[in-house]
């Protein structure tokens, strides 16, 4: 295989990186008294998941030499602890396996505490307030034993997005361990396992509690390799792609990156080269399951994204600063760094935590975490020019999924007419509304002026769907009115007194808002407030809380006369956009000519796509001059092979995607040209995931009847597991999806995609090539760190 020669210089240009320590010792405010600040951050470089740092400590993962009876402050307000919430325990990983943690019923030793709620525990600290009852510094809070020292309260504010996790105020922990102990104990993170560190109490005088290391932490650090200190990445240093004849194995393409003859490549440019061979060489596996082949693929699959946000916070500190924090409104407008930030930490935490969870699914399917196979790509070379290329040719495919139909819900019948909403993930690329009683998706609804309408969003499928009401399609999302108390329809004065017609959002049955036109729900009330800055936010919330804030509703009457259509949008998500004609009580429409215009047509679906419940795979099923002849291994067995065969054709669709040019618009700046490759890149990886999540809900194999959040340490089923995961990725890559598009733009760059093409595949590899190349990669995988071929 012919290998292209990677330019090293930009990556080599500055000194390399120092190597990680990982346990020194550190005695925090050693030469002070009182009250002791412990400033807590998260070096996401230093391994898998990153791992904890605090000011005036030696690398990470320090063992904290803490006082007995003094008291410590861990301030987690730096934006690194976001999703790395500190917990304490007295063995390491707390919750995640289960083990005793610091709690105040948990007695240490031989100490009766227990028996009062007066044990050592840490007291959790939102916005400089204390979240529970119980205490043991008098000087923060009353002296009291209670089971409730905050956690509760604060810990699922962690999973909130990053915006509202920094909206809520700085996070600190304070703990004063004030009972005899002679063994550690440990911190951990509460949402990723794998991150604990030691704890040595100290007397007075500085005298250990315990010379051993005991409790023994289970595990060692992760080691990280010069080529992944260097990228800021996990993992990929045996991947990278050589002047050498065969590359890793032979088992990735020679390159992934095609450098514009202007633009010299980056050094990032170079480490996504590697982390792209990672991943390719780890999502060809074996099929031994339907929900085994999705963690299989979707493993690697995430830690490749991770890696690239990674390597690209880590390439442009300087670039990727944002100067505002928290919540932003819908539809504002703010530097392109501020959109893109938030996308790379939740690609690093929150796809963290995924693959955390589909390890323990596959633990509970019996299945080694990898299962995989080699083909070889064989003779890849490069085009001469490379060639620019859309991946989906839109507006040729036709599935029986109608769209627009004309309905009116509640035909027949008088009073108020529940509207029972869904979304249909399978209907586009975004999905669809569907309404009961309704055919097809984002059907034209019919309403009848001065009828009260409910639009219930309780199933599960709106999660990340929010509707919303405007005079123009999609709302916020394109900068036109939507239907609000100040905002009049036609020639109506309704605005000067915000009485016009707007959606009334509740909430478990609760209003969230004052105005109100709509006086059997609530009384009549001119005001601004409609309940939606109550109730948006929620809809970002992970699905288990979103279900438990209880049954979203939203209540509309239109009450003034008004000659155009209006329409239902989602506030999340633009492009789902669908009609709403006015009738008057004698049924005659107010408009009988559709205007405004939409402005775009629905995706439409076919045959594969369709049989998948995916978009856009249509010109990438196999064989694909772009692709090895296969990504999944067989035999397949019968319950397997429509699923694998659905996997074969997304993932030659995300590696014809992922064959990028580098530069080539016209920009010198290396954190633009960067920032570019990594949308371009991150796009079509995203579409794969979202197909991926898609096709395995289609297969009925995830469906979880668990609603509601989950205790932690709580046992889950496979399903109730997995369901989350698959229908977060759909709704939350697609959002991003709309993000980096957006970054894109405010960048200047006029196309979304600039892909390369490969000019010939070869064969699969030999049994015995698979056989030893396979037994090579599980070792290095387990090994923590690569060193292959």
């Amino acid at each position: 295989m012919k290998v292209f020669a990677l330019s090293l210089t930009a990556l080599l240009a500055t000194a390399a990186a120092e190597p990680i320590v990982h346990g020194k010792d550190c005695a925090p405010c050693s030469d002070t008294e009182g009250e002791c600040v412990v400033k807590t951050m998260i070096n996401l470089h230093a391994g898998e998941t990153g791992y904890y740092m605090f000011e005036g400590c030696e690398g990470v993962n320090p063992t904290l030499h803490l006082t007995m009876g003094r008291t410590y402050k861990f301030d987690q307000s730096d934006i690194s602890n976001w999703y790395h919430l500190l917990g304490f325990a007295y063995e390491a990983d707390g919750a995640h396996v289960p083990v005793d943690e610091l709690e105040p019923g948990i007695a240490p030793g031989d100490s009766t505490c227990g028996e009062d709620n007066t044990c050592p525990a840490p007291m959790y600290f939102m916005d400089g307030k204390y979240q529970g009852v119980f205490s043991n510094i008098e000087a923060i809070a009353p002296l009291a034993g209670d089971e409730d020292f905050g956690l509760d309260a604060v810990e699922p504010l962690f999973f909130h997005p990053l915006g509202d996790w920094q909206g809520y105020g700085d996070m600190a922990t304070y703990l004063n361990f004030d009972k005899e102990f002679d063994k550690d104990f440990f911190y951990f993170c509460h949402i990723h396992a794998g991150m604990s560190g030691r704890v040595k109490l100290v007397d007075a005088d500085g005298n250990k509690m315990s010379e051993e290391d005991t409790p023994e932490l289970p595990y060692t650090y992760a080691q990280v390799g010069q080529f992944d200190l260097d990228c800021g990445t996990f993992n990929t240093t045996g991947f990278k792609l050589t002047t050498e004849e065969a590359g890793p194995g032979d088992m990735c393409p020679g390159f992934f990156v095609c450098a514009d003859e202007e633009v010299e490549k980056s050094g990032y440019a170079t480490c996504v080269e590697a982390m792209n061979c990672h991943m390719m060489q780890s999502m060809t596996t074996y099929a031994a399951g339907t929900s085994e082949l999705f963690c299989h693929q979707m493993i690697p699959h995430h830690q490749n994204a991770v890696n690239m946000a990674k390597a690209l916070l880590k390439a442009h500190p300087d670039t990727l600063t944002c100067d505002t924090s928290g919540p932003v409104e819908e539809g504002s407008v703010q530097p392109w760094a501020c959109d893109l930030i938030p996308v790379l930490y939740d690609i690093v935490n929150v796809q963290n935590s995924q693959i955390i969870d589909m390890r323990d699914a596959l633990d509970q399917l019996g299945a080694e975490e990898y299962n995989n196979c080699d083909m070889r790509f064989g003779e890849l070379t490069a085009p001469a020019v490379p060639a620019m290329r859309r991946r989906t040719e839109e507006g040729d495919v036709n599935y029986p999924y109608v769209s627009g139909a004309d309905c009116e819900p509640c035909a027949g019948t008088e009073g108020e007419c529940t509207v029972a909403m869904k979304v249909n993930h399978h209907a586009g690329e975004l999905g669809y509304y569907m309404v009961d009683g309704c055919e097809g998706v984002n059907p034209t609804l019919h309403l009848t002026k001065d009828r009260v309408y409910k639009f219930d969003q309780t199933d599960k499928s709106n999660w990340y769907h929010l509707i919303g009401l405007a005079y123009f399609p999609d709302g916020a999302h394109a900068g036109v009115d939507e239907l609000e108390p100040g905002i009049a329809p036609g020639d109506s004065n309704c605005g000067d007194d915000n009485t016009c017609p707007a959606p009334m959002y509740f909430m478990d049955g609760i209003y969230q808002g004052v105005f109100s036109n709509i006086e059997s729900i609530a009384p009549l009330a001119g005001d601004e407030d409609f309940g939606l800055d109550a109730v948006e936010p929620l809809f970002f919330h992970p699905l288990g809380d979103w279900e438990g804030y209880g049954a979203m509703e939203t209540y509309l009457k239109f009450d003034q006369d008004y000659d155009d259509d209006i329409f239902y949008f989602c506030h999340l998500h633009s492009g789902m956009t669908g009609r709403i004609k006015l009738k008057d009580a004698a049924g005659t429409m107010m408009s009988a000519e559709n205007k405004p215009d939409i402005g775009y047509e629905y995706d439409t679906i076919e045959g594969h796509d369709g049989g998948c419940g995916t978009y856009g795979l249509n010109p990438f099923t196999l064989p694909n001059d772009q692709c090895p002849e296969s990504f999944v291994c067989g035999p397949l067995d019968a319950g397997v092979q429509d699923f694998a065969t659905c996997i074969n054709s997304m993932d030659c669709s995300m590696l014809d995607g992922m064959t990028t040019n580098y530069g080539g618009d016209g920009f010198t700046n290396t954190a633009w040209n960067d920032a570019i490759l990594f949308i371009r890149q991150m796009i079509p990886h995203h579409q794969n995931a979202v197909n991926m999540a898609k096709a395995l809900m289609k297969t009925g194999a995830v469906a979880c009847g668990q609603t509601g959040p989950t205790e932690e340490g709580a046992a889950q089923s496979t399903a109730c597991l997995l369901e989350p995961i698959a229908l977060g990725i759909i709704v939350t890559q697609n959002k991003q999806i709309q993000i980096m598009k957006g970054v894109l733009e405010a960048l200047g760059v006029t196309e979304m995609t600039s892909d390369c093409d490969f000019e010939v595949v070869g064969s699969t590899s030999s049994a015995s090539d698979v056989a030893a190349n396979s037994a090579k990669l599980v070792a290095s995988f387990a090994a923590g760190a690569f060193a292959m071929f």
